[in-house]
Formats: C-alpha cells, structure tokens, sequence
C-alpha cells in the first residue's frame, strides 16, 4: 500500500480533533462551516436567480410565437397575405399568421365594471397552427365564426374575464382609441362583442390584459381595412431561431424588420443578468469572510505547532515542505466545505423548487411560487471560487511557517 505523502499525512494529522486542543479544532469545525454555509447561500442564490431567467423565457414563448415580422416604419402594413406567403415558403417555417393589435377598453353591456385589455385581431385557423403546440387545448374555439346571437365573438384572458365578471355567452363593449365624427360631438369607437371562451395560459400578465377577435372585426373596428401590426411565425425547429431570423431577413428583405420575443425583452434578460454578476458577488462575500476564519485557524495552528516545525526543520524538512503542509490544512478546510456547501445548496434547491416550498401571490409577483434551477456550470464555478478563496486564504500562514527559524522554535523545549 502506498504511504501518504508527509505533508498531507501531517496536514491531515493537524485537522485531527485531539485531547488538549478542543478550541483549535472549534474553531477549525467553524472554518469548514463557513465556507460550507456561504458556498450553500451561493448556490441557492444563482439558482434562484437561474429559476427566474428561466420561468421568464418560458413564459415569453408559452402562447407565444418563435417569431414576429414587422414594418420598421409603419404600425400597420398592408399586402398582409404576400408577406405571409412569402414567410412561409422559407425552409423551416411551419406557419405565419397575421396580428392586428390595439388597445382598448372592455366592459360589461351594463357597465358595472371595466378593465384595460389588449386586442389581438387574428386568423383563428392560421394562428392556431402558430402556437398549438404551446397551449393545452384548441386556442381559439368558436372564434372563426359569428355566434348564434349573430354577434361576433372575443376570446378572454381569464384573469381579464374574472375582473370583468362575465362567462362565456355574455356581451361585453369594446372601446377603441379612435373616435368617430358626428354633428354633435366625438364619439370613441365600440363595438358589442359576445364572449366565446377564456383562456388560461402560463403568463398571469396576458391572462389579466389579452383579448382576441377576428382580424377581420378589428380591420372594421380600426377602419384599417386588409392590414396588421405584424405576423407572427412558427417554426419547425426553435433551437434554430438565430438561423432562421437570419434566413428570414435575406428572404424577405430590408424592407422587413424580424426578432425574436427574447430580443424584444433584451433590457429584461441583460437586467437579469446583471443582477447575477451582483448577486454573485455579494454573497461570495460570505465565503471571503469564511476564508479569513481559515486564515484564523492557520495562524492559530502555526504557533500552536512552533516546538512540532522547529523539529522538522532541524530534521531536514525543507521550508517549502512545511508551507505545504499548512496549505494543504487550508486546502482540506477549503475542498470540505466547499463540497458540503454545494451539496447542500443544490438539494435545498432542488428540493424547494420541486415541493414549491415558497409560494407566491401570483396577482403580485405573477408566480405561484419562487423558482429554482441548478445549473451544473454554477455549480462548478461556485466550487472552483471557493476552492481558489481558501487556497489564497493559506499564502500568508504557509508562509509564516515556512519561515520560523528552527534553532527559536525549540530553545525552549
């Protein structure tokens, strides 16, 4: 069997719990605990951090298409069907779909109660094959066609419809911001609309705001005849995206401006990822302050140990010898609590994300409950920070024993 090398076999010796030196070993347990509890606390954060990122671009595809084509200089355009023609025969495009989009005011026929909402004017069977595969049921039904009251039907968000208190075959009023002349004053535009369904998706603020119509009942709502705000596109392959909004944009040409939701909420993610380099930082400061218990201990550890160093180097033990073997001391502490505090921190997240131990009012926060992702890339670099902060943390103890002078060290004994 191979023997240890000296110099861990001393380190190793010296992290021992020992009769006489209770207080040493103390405040060694503390110095492991340290780094343990800030490495957990780091973890737990970026995961938080990273549930958050994630519940985000989730939300922003769910219901959602890959990818919106607009007019750079106009909020409508018209020839609405040669571009979708045109989008579709690219390779890679499933299905295209036209949006006119305005806001409005929804209320109740007998004006009870109202609410801001957002109206999508769509193509209920192009749409359908835009985002069927991110809702859980037939998005649109009963939309493609006038009800038996012979009104045309709107499609509510359901957090929208439970605001407003109406059901399914009830009338509402939908105020538009555009006015119509008469002799006597200006009128905003309305139009009495029946409610066909509601709809739940996974985004709490579209629940609360959307509304879809016909294109064709917004065209005539607006008085913006054969024309949208933009279309909207499916693709075969999202994890094709950046190749497609490429393929796209030589496609269809300058006249065409093409993105994605997430470089439409660009500001969101750079402000998320921010926040990460922060919280990083900030809380890595646990482990920074852990580090210095380690350098504590060390310091604690060398001048308990003078008679024990003096006695190797009058044996021949080199000064670099004696420096490794109180790094390695360090190194120990450093790599044990490191590995408990990551252990940790990814089974307390893991285990809160799963059972939703924190929840959330969703009217508040739009979340049932606070999410949480551990990415094994965190997880490394959360590692590796703390393994690096507890070696540079044994420099100075090495160092000072490495330089005792060993006839001083043992005058005495």
């Amino acid at each position: 069997m191979r023997r240890l090398p000296f110099e861990l076999f001393l380190a190793l010796r010296y992290l021992r719990v020992h009769r006489g030196r209770t207080f040493l070993s103390m405040i060694t347990l503390i110095s492991v605990s340290g780094v343990a509890v800030g490495t957990a606390a780091l973890v737990i954060a970026l995961s938080l951090n990273a549930g958050f990122l994630e519940d985000v671009r989730s939300r922003i595809y769910s219901g959602s298409a890959h990818l919106t084509v607009m007019s750079p200089d106009t909020a409508s355009f018209d020839r609405v069907q040669e571009l979708i023609d045109e989008t579709e025969a690219i390779n890679g495009v499933r299905a295209a779909g036209p949006v006119l989009h305005t806001p409005g005011m929804i209320m109740r026929l007998d004006g009870r109660t109202s609410a801001f909402t957002e109206l999508h004017g769509i193509d209920p069977t192009a749409h359908s094959r835009v985002i069927v595969e991110n809702v859980e049921r037939d998005p649109f039904p009963g939309l493609d066609q006038p009800t038996d009251s012979g009104r045309e039907g709107v499609i509510l968000g359901a957090d929208l419809a439970a605001k407003l208190g109406v059901f399914s075959g009830d009338l509402v009023r939908l105020l538009v911001p555009e006015v119509t002349l008469s002799p006597w004053a200006a009128a905003p535009r309305s139009r009495v609309l029946e409610v066909v369904d509601t709809y739940r998706s996974d985004h709490f603020q579209e629940d609360s705001l959307r509304s879809y119509a016909r294109v064709d009942v917004a065209q005539k709502l607006l008085r913006l005849p054969e024309r949208a705000s933009w279309v909207e596109v499916r693709l075969d392959d999202l994890k094709r995206i950046e190749e497609m909004k490429s393929a796209l944009r030589a496609g269809l040409g300058a006249d065409w401006r093409v993105v994605d939701l997430i470089e439409q909420n660009r500001d969101l993610f750079r402000a998320l990822k921010m926040e990460k380099l922060l919280l990083f930082l900030a809380i890595g400061l646990i482990v920074v302050v852990a580090a210095l218990n380690i350098v504590s201990t060390l310091i604690l550890m060398v001048n308990d140990k003078i008679k024990e160093i003096g006695m190797l180097a009058a044996l021949g033990a080199r000064p670099s010898s004696i420096a490794i073997v109180f790094m390695l001391q360090g190194v120990v502490i450093g790599v044990v609590g490191s590995v408990s505090g990551v252990v940790l921190g990814a089974v307390i997240s893991l285990v809160a994300d799963r059972e939703r131990l924190i929840p959330l009012d969703p009217d508040v926060y739009y979340l049932t409950h606070l999410p949480f992702t551990v990415q094994p890339v965190d997880v490394l670099a959360v590692g590796f920070s703390a393994l690096l902060i507890s070696l540079v943390a044994t420099i100075y103890p090495a160092l000072k024993a490495a330089r005792l002078d060993p006839v001083e060290a043992i005058r005495y004994e």
